[in-house]
């Protein structure tokens, strides 16, 4: 019998973490895609998935790339002080 899963499932960690043990066979989220309804595309941008199952609409190609994190993105110092 198909199982879905359903309440406080909110990363994409819950949802593979459910599917990977058989606990459910579909994990249906509803609060995560009120926020952000690409949630599901997002997901699949912070898992690195380009594949055919995750196109970004045209207009939102240029979000889908994950912003730069932390200092180590930033420009290197023109100057440095010994």
């Amino acid at each position: 019998m198909p199982v879905i899963a359903v309440g406080a499932i909110s990363s994409w960690d819950d949802v593979n973490s459910l599917l990977l043990a058989g606990r459910a066979d579909l994990c249906a989220l509803a609060r995560p895609h009120l926020y952000d309804p690409h949630w599901t595309l997002h997901a699949a941008a912070d898992q690195g998935y380009t594949g055919p199952g995750a196109p970004w609409p045209l207009p939102y190609r240029a979000g889908s790339r994950p912003p730069p994190t932390g200092r180590t993105d930033a420009p290197k110092p023109r100057l440095t002080l010994d």
